[in-house]
C-alpha cells in the first residue's frame, strides 16, 4: 500500500469519527442508522493501525456498552485484541465471533461447514452470509492471527463450549413459546456471558 492510500484511508477515518461525534454533540446520543460505527475498525486494519483500532474498540465499547455487533466487527476486535498482545480478551472475542456466526472461524481455517438446523434469529447468523464475507475477512487477517484462532478452535475448551452453544440453539429452534423455550434462551445467554465478558 503506497503512502497516499495509508492517508486516504487515514483519512476516511477521521470523517467517519467526526460524523459520530456531530451526531453525539447535535442530539446527545448516537443513532447511526447507516451503520458507520461498524465499517471504522476495517480501516484501521486496512493499514494495520492495530494501535488505532485498539482505541476505536476502547471508544466503542462505551459509547454502545450494549452492541453485540456482527460476526466480521466481533472478528476485527479480536485480531485487535490479539495484535496488541491482549490474550485473554481475544480468546472472549473469539467466543463472540464463534457466537455470533458459528460458521465464520471454520470458513477461515479451510473447513467446510454445513448449514445447521438451529436458532438463527437474523441473517448474519447462518452459513449463507458467513461465506458471503469470508473473503473480505480473510483479507484483513495476519498469518500469526489465523494460525492462532485456528489452533483455538480446536482446542478441547473452545470445541465443547461452541457445541453446548450449538446445541442449545438447536433446542430453541425447535422449543414453542412458553416457560421451556425460555429457559433456553437464558441458559444460552447465560453462557455467552460467562465466555465473552
Amino acid at each position: 500500500m503506497t503512502e497516499k492510500q495509508i492517508q486516504r484511508i487515514q483519512k476516511s477515518i477521521k470523517i467517519y469519527r467526526a460524523r459520530l461525534a456531530d451526531e453525539k454533540r447535535r442530539f446527545g446520543g448516537y443513532f447511526d442508522n447507516g451503520g458507520t460505527r461498524y465499517i471504522i475498525p476495517e480501516f484501521y486494519l486496512q493499514i494495520e493501525d492495530y494501535k488505532g483500532a485498539m482505541i476505536y474498540f476502547r471508544w466503542f465499547s462505551k459509547a454502545f456498552p450494549d452492541d453485540c455487533g456482527f460476526p466480521s466487527f466481533n472478528l476485527f476486535w479480536t485480531i485487535t485484541l490479539f495484535q496488541n498482545n491482549k490474550n485473554k480478551e481475544a480468546v472472549k472475542k473469539a467466543y463472540a465471533t464463534a457466537f455470533s456466526n458459528t460458521y465464520l472461524i471454520d470458513l477461515i481455517c479451510g473447513k467446510n461447514p454445513v448449514q445447521l438446523d438451529k436458532s438463527e434469529l437474523s441473517g448474519s447468523e447462518d452459513l449463507k452470509y458467513a461465506i458471503q464475507i469470508h473473503d473480505g475477512c480473510v483479507n484483513l487477517l495476519t498469518a500469526d492471527f489465523i494460525s492462532w484462532i485456528c489452533n483455538l478452535s480446536e482446542t478441547v475448551d473452545f470445541k465443547k463450549n461452541l457445541n453446548l452453544y450449538i446445541s442449545l440453539q438447536k433446542l430453541i429452534k425447535d422449543e414453542s413459546s412458553g416457560p421451556a423455550r425460555t429457559r433456553l434462551i437464558k441458559e444460552s445467554g447465560k453462557l455467552e456471558k460467562l465466555l465473552t465478558t
